[in-house]
């Protein structure tokens, strides 16, 4: 009797599995190998680790928890930006034999720093309609014109930015740059130049089955001088007159200085 209760237990168990169909819940778990860079006079980049975990399990409908399943296909895409601010871009325009500064608008909504890193190329990952909504990618980057201006225009001044901040290394986007280990653990190198702007970052990781986002997690990373380099920083903002009048009179004593020593020696 015992052994056809156990055989009606066991196809009972069986049937609901077929019936109660399984939603797989994941949940990420991020980190930085460091929550804040200094810049001092010796500053010459940094590279910091962005690692995680995918915490997963089995929801059924009814609301009971299954086992961990394999042979799923995740995609991870991060996204590093800093805080945004105001450009002021300037079109060259060529005047007899030299260049000179021609039209120029304000672009806000222009983060300082902004990288993309992924397992695979984005267009496999996410749809551009996704990849806009989360402005994810450097052409879904949402800036803002202060001028009204042609779209044509708009375009041409946008791309001129994006240009120029990828020269600097201070915009990239990286293909196949992050890892997956075992359908779990995830890691991804970051670097960052000499010319960073301080402020706080925010590093983003998204989490992509099937076409779609299912989980993402934030993390902050702080950018800050320190030493002399923040002494000046703090008085140049906070003493901006001072600090231009006292430019002016170094400016004037050193080429006074230059000047002196060169008829000494002359």
């Amino acid at each position: 009797m015992t052994r056809y209760k156990t055989l009606i237990a066991l196809l009972t168990a069986a049937l609901m599995f077929l019936i109660v169909k399984p939603v797989f819940a994941e949940r990420l778990v991020t980190d930085l190998s460091h929550d804040k860079i200094a810049i001092n006079s010796r500053f010459s980049g940094a590279d910091l680790l962005l690692f995680g975990a995918i915490d997963r399990n089995i929801l059924q409908e009814d609301g009971g928890h299954g086992v961990l399943s394999f042979g799923l296909d995740y995609d991870i895409i991060m996204v590093v930006s800093s805080a945004v601010k105001d450009f002021v871009v300037r079109k060259k325009e060529k005047m007899g034999m030299i260049w000179v500064n021609g039209a120029n608008h304000v672009i806000s909504n222009v983060p300082g720093y902004f990288i993309v890193g992924s397992t695979n190329p984005l267009s496999e990952i996410l749809t551009p309609d996704l990849l806009k909504k989360h402005e994810i990618g450097l052409k879904y980057l949402k800036f803002k014109f202060k001028d009204n201006i042609p779209k044509k225009v708009k375009s041409d001044f946008k791309a001129g930015l994006i240009r120029n901040m990828k020269a600097k290394g201070l915009f990239m986007e990286v293909e196949k740059s992050v890892s997956i280990k075992d359908e779990i653990l995830f890691r991804a190198k970051l670097h960052f130049p000499a010319n960073m702007p301080v402020g706080k970052y925010n590093a983003t990781v998204y989490l992509v089955r099937d076409g779609a986002v299912i989980a993402r997690k934030t993390s902050s990373l702080l950018v800050d001088k320190e030493g002399i380099e923040r002494t000046i920083y703090n008085f140049a903002h906070e003493s901006s007159a001072l600090y231009g009048l006292l430019a002016i009179v170094i400016a004037v004593f050193a080429g006074w200085a230059a000047g002196y020593i060169s008829n000494k020696m002359s």
